[in-house]
């Protein structure tokens, strides 16, 4: 794999989270008003709120003037992608186990909201260590 400087790398992950996040944002808000059953809804919802953390996380690292060092951002990546293997486990414990969080939501619900946590800490994942990877040292 080809090292790049870690300001190209923040500029590139910045345009795939943007696009990820947006895509999430579209298609979780047509899940989630027009999904046929409360598991897609659930799904959609979830979905398009990841989404739009993503792209605010995208918008907030663009507006920011400082350029990440290769050190720096590397860290920040890799302590993502632990986060991001906690997303995946717990959205496959809610996806499995189904609860009901107080009655709040349904065992349906529950199914839906725990496999898009699953999807999209999966999807971030694969982002931060992509680009973690790609990182000059």
């Amino acid at each position: 794999m080809t090292r790049i400087e870690a300001p190209i790398v923040a500029e590139r992950l910045g345009r795939r989270l943007t696009f990820w996040g947006g895509g999430s944002v579209l298609a979780g808000t047509v899940l989630a008003l027009r999904g046929s059953s409360p598991a897609w809804r659930a799904f959609g919802q979830q979905t398009a709120g990841w989404g739009a953390i993503d792209v605010a996380i995208a918008g907030a690292g663009a507006l920011n003037s400082s350029v990440p060092t290769s050190k720096s951002l590397s860290k920040l990546l890799w302590i993502n992608a632990g986060l991001d293997v906690l997303y995946v486990a717990a959205g496959a414990h809610i996806a499995v186990r189904r609860p009901r969080f107080g009655r709040r939501i349904t065992a349906d619900q529950a199914l839906g909201h725990g496999t898009a946590v699953v999807i999209q800490g999966a999807a971030l994942l694969v982002l931060d260590t992509t680009h973690a990877r790609m990182i000059a040292d």
